[in-house]
């Protein structure tokens, strides 16, 4: 049972008093809050729905699962325990005030690739902390844009910020390193999606990305740097993969790429 205490109470009293709402209203906006986080990106963490929110206390996402908008599905590792998604009835909810409709996949929640699920929430707890922190004003998430990129060799990112100046930013987590033709096509796709020519605009400013191992923040990082080479893949008349050529990384590509230990 959670018990709330008087400060609580006091600072929920005074959070009501800023906004002119009533509680109902709080409520509504804060469970489409969530709907819609979740809808965009497929599912989140009860400590993110907190963060969200801006709330001291949990419970939050359970209470959203109680009323029959969310589900709760355990995890294979623990951590976290469990993730949330739409129910049928958070779908409906959120397709109601949605301005743009994408196909959501994760209605069955076993859907979800428990191996990506560390990547992606990391993914949301950076895009949440550079909204809190007015980096940002908004992003957009990989159901949202254009798979066009992959086709052009162009790099999709994990997400897309943007910022109050309209810069758009790619965001990359890599928790395990790439290798051989992987890696190459990895630096290849960044230059490409950053590089501007006299037809067109670049699909993006910058770049960054955000790693938990310093041995990868160095490697990619190396890899960025002005004289450093990469390999372009072609396949050969077996259909097996094959190095062509070398290219150097041009000199304005570090400039644009921020990496981030996490």
């Amino acid at each position: 049972m959670n018990i709330i205490s008087n400060q609580q109470l006091a600072e929920a009293r005074a959070k009501l008093t800023l906004t002119g709402k009533s509680p109902r209203e709080i409520g509504e906006e804060s469970k489409q809050k969530v709907i819609n986080w979740i809808y965009k990106w497929g599912f989140t963490s009860s400590s993110l729905i907190q963060q969200l929110l801006g709330r001291t206390a949990g419970g939050y996402a359970l209470k959203l699962c109680k009323q029959g908008f969310l589900v709760a599905t355990k995890t294979i590792t623990g951590s976290p325990i469990s993730y949330f998604t739409l129910t049928e009835r958070g779908l409906q909810e959120a397709e109601r005030f949605a301005y743009d409709l994408y196909r959501y996949t994760e209605i069955d929640p076993f859907k979800v690739n428990q191996q990506q699920l560390r990547h992606y929430l990391i993914a949301q707890a950076a895009t949440l902390n550079s909204l809190d922190a007015g980096a940002i004003v908004t992003f957009e998430t990989e159901r949202m844009f254009s798979t066009e990129g992959d086709k052009s060799g162009i790099k999709r990112p994990d997400t897309i910020w943007i910022t109050k100046d309209g810069l758009r930013i790619g965001v990359e987590v890599e928790l395990s390193a790439k290798w051989a033709k992987n890696f190459d096509q990895f630096v290849l796709g960044i230059i490409l999606a950053l590089h501007s020519t006299n037809q067109n605009k670049a699909p993006f400013d910058r770049f960054i990305i955000f790693s938990d191992s310093k041995a990868i923040v160095d490697r990619y990082s190396l890899a960025m740097q002005p004289n450093s080479t990469f390999s372009i893949y072609e396949k050969d008349s077996r259909g097996h993969w094959t190095a062509k050529e070398n290219k150097k990384v041009p000199d304005w590509l570090i400039s644009k790429i921020s990496f981030q230990l996490i």
